[in-house]
């Protein structure tokens, strides 16, 4: 869902944030290492995917407290938790990808595997759910523009 906001809000940043993290999703999706020259770009991307960590932190130390002071706590749990599931599965792809040399090849793809689809399957998942049904929820809830230059003011910290 598109919601036609201008550069600089918060949820316009946010959204362009979550085409970015798609992007490299895409990415991990299409990187398949057949041998350890893929290992290179798929570093790149694990970082990538676990440096978005500051999106999350604005997301729940900004949006989701004031969406939550409206009153609307159920879909700003499901978001923590499920960034909670997602953070640890983000630094097990980087971790795999630093330590593929100690390992053997064979399973290092296997775990590979498995851990980007359920990232990769996941993560688009939960950013469908923010851009479509959170951040339009987040726009009827705090209709205020000043509140939204406040947390504009605190998520650039």
């Amino acid at each position: 869902m598109e919601l036609n906001l201008k550069p600089g809000h918060v949820l316009h940043t946010l959204t362009e944030e979550h085409k970015r993290i798609l992007g490299f999703l895409d990415e991990l999706e299409k990187t398949n290492p057949k041998n350890s020259g893929y290992l290179k770009e798929l570093t790149d991307i694990a970082e990538h995917l676990v440096g978005a960590e500051p999106h999350h932190q604005r997301e729940e130390k900004v949006l989701f407290p004031e969406i939550e002071k409206r009153g609307v706590f159920g879909p700003t749990e499901v978001m923590r938790r499920e960034h909670e599931e997602f953070r640890p599965k983000k630094k097990e792809i980087l971790e795999l990808c630093q330590t593929v040399s100690k390992m053997d090849f064979n399973d290092f793809k296997k775990r590979l595997k498995e851990t980007a689809d359920f990232l990769v399957a996941m993560l688009r998942e939960h950013i469908s759910k923010e851009n479509d049904i959170l951040y339009p929820l987040a726009l009827e809830v705090i209709p205020e523009e000043v509140v939204w230059q406040e947390m504009k003011k605190a998520c650039d910290k």
